[in-house]
């Protein structure tokens, strides 16, 4: 019998998400719920709207990263401190399944929307808060971004070499990994609601999710004089970045099968047994001799693209550097969708190059929508949703409850 194949973006199909975060980290979560088929309603600031419609770069005068971020969903601009935006806020809620929302803690107690009181009018409501430090704990109430999160958990400590300064981690890996966790949280609620009618409140936060990826607390809480290690792993070895000719390769031979094949392919077998370098972890203590010998060895190749073919001929996890630019003709991203276009009809150009999507499902896969317009679908979600007619829409923007010049 043949299994039935669902149609794209089947996964979340008749969820409803309100989107109430801005940045990076909820609207990220979002964006993956949207792009297995939730509907996903974002909340935005008149006339202004979430702050990453301001990142770079432009095209066309348009936040190409916004567009990333916030594909697939439907804009309402709503004024929040008005209390028709309130109302309209909470209607919204009424008839959703989830709520992401990004504010510091205490803000949307504020509002009167935090979950105590949005499950009193939607018992069965999933609602999600990606903040920077959680809702507990002595930091909740502090502002904070990626790096600053990456500043508190430690990872700034042990990124860089060991006479340089504490460095930044390149891409915003607490928001991302916030967002992820927030996104794996939202979909066990669902689940969870599925078998039991019961709804829930989700707390996880930049500090949290990079300090759960730090793994290096465990051997620095043994070992308090463990520091940064440039392009090099305290706890593994080799494990890092090696220099020859004409370049650098990212290798790592960390067993003893895998060390024992580099031994071979170098010409030094004496090393596989030798009782100071049979083991990763006693490679770690001699890392200097082991960099010198492969660093020798790849010096040997008039390029590194001569060294990672061999090297990868015989099994050991190598690659050569790409710059982003590469990335734009990298065969193995290219064949699955990881470097992709997105669609922009708001754009001459019709789409931009963009990073795909990272999980793929067999019979669910998803599909990167559309990025909507500073409050594109007010009147149509007021209509469709809310049963609003002109009039009463007409009445509401005189109120202000859309923002007031």
């Amino acid at each position: 019998m043949l299994r039935r194949r669902f149609i794209v973006s089947e996964l979340f199909k008749g969820i409803r998400v309100i989107d109430f975060s801005n940045n990076v980290a909820g609207p990220v979560a979002a964006t993956m719920l949207a792009d297995f088929g939730a509907e996903v309603i974002k909340i935005e600031k008149p006339f202004v709207g979430d702050d990453s419609r301001g990142f770079v770069p432009f095209v066309e005068g348009k936040s190409v990263m916004f567009m990333w971020l916030n594909r697939g969903k439907k804009s309402i601009v709503l004024d929040m401190k008005s209390p028709e935006g309130k109302e309209i806020f909470k209607s919204f809620v009424r008839k959703a399944d989830v709520v992401v929302e990004s504010f510091r803690p205490g803000v949307m107690e504020r509002l009167g929307l935090n979950y105590e009181e949005l499950k009193k009018i939607n018992p069965k409501l999933i609602m999600c808060s990606a903040s920077a430090f959680g809702q507990t704990g002595p930091y909740r109430q502090l502002p904070g971004y990626d790096m600053i999160a990456q500043a508190v958990s430690g990872v700034m400590a042990i990124t860089g070499y060991p006479d340089g300064p504490p460095t930044k981690i390149g891409p915003s890996l607490a928001d991302y990994c916030c967002a992820f966790n927030a996104f794996g949280a939202i979909a066990s609620s669902l689940f969870y609601r599925e078998k039991t009618g019961i709804g829930q409140y989700i707390d996880v936060s930049l500090a949290d999710s990079i300090l759960a990826i730090n793994d290096h607390v465990e051997i620095g809480f043994q070992d308090p004089n463990v520091s940064r290690n440039g392009n090099h792993h305290v706890m593994i070895g080799p494990y890092g970045v090696f220099s020859g000719n004409n370049g650098s390769i990212a290798l790592g031979a960390v067993n003893e099968n895998l060390w024992a094949k580099l031994c071979k392919l170098m010409g030094k077998e004496e090393y596989i047994d030798h009782p100071d370098y049979n083991n990763t972890g006693k490679r770690v203590k001699v890392l200097d001799s082991v960099i010198e010998m492969i660093e020798t060895w790849l010096k040997t190749f008039d390029s590194m693209v001569e060294a990672e073919k061999i090297l990868k001929e015989n099994g050991i996890p190598c690659a050569k550097i790409n710059t982003v630019q590469d990335l734009k003709t990298d065969p193995h991203y290219l064949a699955r969708g990881m470097i992709t276009e997105l669609k922009t009809p708001q754009l001459s150009v019709g789409s931009v190059k963009t990073r795909g999507i990272h999980i793929k499902f067999s019979e669910t896969p998803g599909e990167m929508g559309v990025s909507p317009e500073l409050g594109e679908h007010t009147d149509e979600l007021l209509r469709d949703i809310l049963g609003l007619d002109d009039e009463g829409i007409n009445e509401l923007k005189a109120k202000g409850a859309f923002g007031t010049k």
